[in-house]
C-alpha cells in the first residue's frame, strides 16, 4: 500500500515517468542490496582499491540498464505492459530460485543449456531448483514493478518509438561492453538486468563464434568394413565413487563386477571429467579438443569422432535420447556441423520401433544396442545415455524390486541437504544407479550374440549429493562433480583383447584421453591425426596425468569460467563416496 500511494503521488509531478522510473529501478536495486547482502559483502571483502573503483562504474552502468529496461517497460500500452510485467515477475522467480540454491543468478551458459535441453530437463531443473519460499524474496520486486503498471501510455506510436530508441541502444552497448570485460558471475545487481545480459551475451557470443566448416581428414584409400564394432556410451550425471566396481560399499554394480571377474571389463577407475557442464564435457569427448577454454573453437573445427570411423569403414550410428550437445547441432549429416554420421535414432525412432523409454528407461537403448550387433559388425555407435539426470527417482521403474535401498525421495521433490534428506537423495540414487547402469549392462551383453565389440563407457559429469549442504547437482565447479566412472567392455570375441590386457596398472584416465583411445581401438593411422590428441589409455604410464584438469562454465571462454585440477595425490575425499546410512538392501543377487 505504501509503495502504491508513493508512485500515485509521483504520477502527480510534471515529469511523471521519468520519477516512476528512477525510483522504481532505485527501490528494485536497494531491495538487491538487502535480500543479497551477504554476497555483496563478501563481494567488497574480496576486491582491491582498483577492483572497488572498477565495480563502482559498472554499478552505475547496471543501474542505467534498470533505468533504462523499466523506462520502455512504461513506453508500452496496456495489454502488452501487463504481459510484459507478469514476464518480468516469472523472470524475477527463476533469478531468485537459482539464486537460493546456486548462490548466483543464471549466466549465458546457464540460458544456452536451458533453451537447448529436452523438456524433461527443463522439468527437472525447476524441480530441483524452485523452493516455496522464493515466493517471499520475490514478493518485493513485484510490488516495485507493479508501480509501472500506473504510469499513462504514450498514446502516440511514433513518440513511443522516438523515446525508445536511445534506452534500447544503451542496453545493447552497455551490455555488450559488460560481455567484453566483466565476467559474469563476478557482478550481479538486479535480477531483471541481469536476466537481460545474460540473454545479450548469449547473442554475443553467438556472433563470435566460429560457424565455418569441420577440418578435413587427409584422403585414403576406402576401408573394408571392419570386423568388429566399437561402442562409445557417454551416460549422464554418473558419478564413479558411487559404482561398486570402484569400491563402493553398497552393491550398486554386480554384473559389471561379475564381467570384470571374467576378464570382458577393464576398470579404469575414477576418470576426471572435461566439465561440470554435459554440453562443454560432449564437446570435448567427440573432438578431441584437449585445452581449456575453448578459445580457438576447436570443438567447431575438429573432425568429429564420427569422421575418423566412417575413413576407417565403419557404419556410423549416433543413438541419442538425452537431447544435450549434438542434438542442437545435428540440423543435417554430411555437410552441416556433424559430417560421417549414417544414421542419428532419437526418441522419435524408439517411438517407432514401439518402444517406450519412459517405461524402458536405458533397458531400451541396450535392446536396440544388442540388435544392432547381432545383425552384423563393422558398426561405430555413439550414445548419449539418459542416465540419472535430476530427479533421480525418474531414473528406474515404479517396482519394488528396483527400490533397493530405502527411504527415496518423491518425484519431482527438491533436494533437502539435512541428513534425512541426504539419506534420501542417496538412496534415490543408488537406486537409479543400478537400473541405469548396472542393468543397462546386463541387458546389453546378456541379449548380444555377436561378441566381436569393445565398449568404451563414461559419464559427462558426476554429482554433489549434498556432501557439503550443497542443493543443486552439478553446473559448479565443485570437485566431486567431475567423479566420472571409466571402463572397457568387450565381448568374448573381441580381436583386440590383447590390447586391452596391455593397458597399465595405476593410471590416472581423464575424459581427454577417451579421443585417441577411440583412434587406437579404430586402427587410425597416426597420419590420418589431424590434431595432437591427448594419450591414448593404452600408452598411459603411472608417471602420467598428474594434473587432470576440467573447466566450469562457458566452452569458448566470453562468458564466467573457471578451470580447475584434481592434483596426484588427489584430496582426500575426492573419488570417494558413501551413503548416510547402508540401508536394507533387500535384493537377492
Amino acid at each position: 500500500m505504501i509503495a502504491m500511494s508513493l508512485f500515485s503521488a509521483i504520477n502527480q509531478t510534471p515529469y511523471p515517468r521519468t520519477m516512476t522510473v528512477l525510483v522504481a529501478a532505485t527501490l528494485a536495486v536497494l531491495l538487491d542490496f538487502i535480500i543479497r547482502f551477504r554476497d555483496y559483502r563478501a563481494l567488497l571483502h574480496s576486491l582491491t582499491v582498483a577492483g572497488i573503483m572498477k565495480s563502482l562504474g559498472t554499478f552505475t552502468l547496471v543501474f542505467l540498464q534498470v533505468v533504462a529496461l523499466f523506462y520502455l517497460i512504461t513506453l508500452l500500452p496496456g495489454p502488452l505492459r501487463v504481459a510484459v510485467l507478469l514476464f518480468s515477475v516469472f523472470i524475477v522467480i527463476v533469478q531468485l530460485s537459482y539464486w537460493l540454491t546456486l548462490s548466483q543468478f543464471m549466466t549465458a551458459t546457464d540460458l544456452f543449456l536451458s533453451v537447448t535441453v529436452s523438456g524433461n530437463h527443463r522439468l527437472e531443473a525447476i524441480s530441483s531448483f524452485f523452493k516455496p519460499r522464493v515466493l517471499l524474496y520475490a514478493l518485493p520486486y513485484v510490488l516495485v514493478l507493479s508501480g509501472l503498471f500506473f504510469v499513462p501510455s504514450v498514446s502516440v506510436f511514433w513518440q513511443t518509438l522516438t523515446l525508445g530508441i536511445l534506452p534500447v541502444l544503451y542496453l545493447f552497448t552497455s551490455n555488450y561492453a559488460l560481455f567484453l570485460h566483466v565476467p559474469e558471475r563476478s557482478f550481479h545487481l538486479n535480477p531483471l538486468a541481469s536476466f537481460l545480459r545474460s540473454a545479450l551475451s548469449c547473442t554475443f557470443e553467438n556472433f563470435h563464434t566460429y560457424h565455418g566448416p569441420r577440418d578435413d581428414l587427409p584422403t585414403i584409400d576406402a576401408a573394408q568394413r571392419p570386423l568388429d564394432s566399437i561402442i562409445y556410451v557417454i551416460d549422464e550425471s554418473v558419478r564413479g565413487s558411487n559404482l561398486s566396481l570402484n569400491g563402493y560399499p553398497r552393491d550398486t554394480t554386480p554384473f559389471l563386477q561379475s564381467l570384470e571377474a571374467k576378464g570382458l571389463l577393464k576398470n579404469l577407475g575414477i576418470c576426471v571429467a572435461a566439465s561440470t557442464f554435459s554440453h562443454v564435457s560432449n564437446a570435448y569427448l567427440i573432438t578431441g579438443h584437449n585445452s581449456f577454454p575453448d578459445h580457438d573453437f576447436r570443438t567447431e573445427k575438429n573432425p568429429t569422432i564420427f569422421d575418423y570411423a566412417k575413413k576407417m569403414g565403419y557404419e556410423t550410428l549416433y543413438i541419442d535420447v538425452n537431447q544435450i550437445y549434438l542434438y542442437s547441432l545435428l540440423q543435417a549429416a554430411g555437410g552441416g556441423p556433424v559430417r560421417g554420421l549414417d544414421r542419428w535414432m532419437n526418441d522419435k525412432t524408439f517411438k517407432e520401433l514401439n518402444i517406450d523409454l519412459e517405461t524402458t528407461k536405458d533397458l531400451g537403448v541396450a535392446r536396440i544396442l544388442s540388435s544392432l550387433l547381432n545383425e552384423k559388425s563393422g558398426y561405430f555407435i555413439l550414445v548419449n545415455k539418459r542416465g540419472l539426470h535430476f530427479s533421480y527417482r525418474s531414473s528406474y521403474p515404479d517396482d519394488p524390486a528396483a527400490t533397493i535401498w530405502k527411504p527415496v525421495m518423491k518425484a519431482l521433490q527438491a533436494i533437502d541437504p539435512s541428513t534425512a534428506g541426504r539419506e534420501k537423495l542417496v538412496n534415490t540414487y543408488d537406486n537409479g544407479l543400478r537400473f541405469q547402469v548396472d542393468e543397462f549392462f546386463q541387458e546389453l551383453v546378456s541379449k548380444t550374440t555377436n561378441q566381436n565389440y569393445a565398449i568404451l563407457y563414461t559419464s559427462d559429469h558426476g554429482q554433489t549429493l549434498s556432501e557439503h549442504g550443497q542443493e543443486y547437482t552439478h553446473m559448479k565447479p565443485d570437485q566431486e562433480v567431475v567423479d566420472v566412472p571409466a571402463f572397457i567392455v568387450s565381448g568374448a570375441g573381441y580381436r583386440k583383447q590383447g590390447l586391452l590386457d596391455g593397458i597399465a596398472s595405476g593410471i590416472r584416465v581423464s575424459h581427454l584421453n577417451n579421443f585417441a583411445t577411440l583412434l587406437d581401438l579404430m586402427d587410425v593411422p597416426m597420419s590420418l591425426r589431424v590434431r595432437t590428441y591427448d594419450t591414448s589409455i593404452f600408452a598411459l604410464t603411472e608417471e602420467d596425468n598428474s594434473e587432470r584438469h576440467y573447466m566450469s562454465g562457458s566452452l569458448h571462454g566470453f562468458g564466467d569460467y573457471v578451470v580447475k585440477s584434481i592434483p596426484s595425490p588427489p584430496a582426500a575425499d575426492w573419488g570417494v563416496s558413501s551413503p548416510v546410512n547402508k540401508g536394507i538392501q533387500n535384493y537377492e543377487n
